[in-house]
């Protein structure tokens, strides 16, 4: 079995969001899962991934206004 993991510099690049609104998502628990190995923070492909598409908003659809 593999698991890809990012880094989190690299997760912030992708995101193009600072380290700081990162470790902020991690301290609030809305961000995605993350492993700690020792002081580096690195996330699963796939959690991210899962956790995007829990992210995801549907578009209201516009009322049709008649004259």
């Amino acid at each position: 079995m593999t698991v890809e993991l990012i880094s989190e510099p690299e997760w912030a690049g992708l995101r193009k969001c600072s380290r700081r609104t990162l470790q902020r998502e991690r301290s609030k628990r809305i961000g995605p899962p993350y492993i700690q190995l020792g002081k580096k923070i690195f996330y699963r492909v796939t959690a991210i991934e899962e956790w995007l598409l829990t992210q995801e908003q549907i578009q209201p659809r516009a009322h049709n206004i008649t004259k």
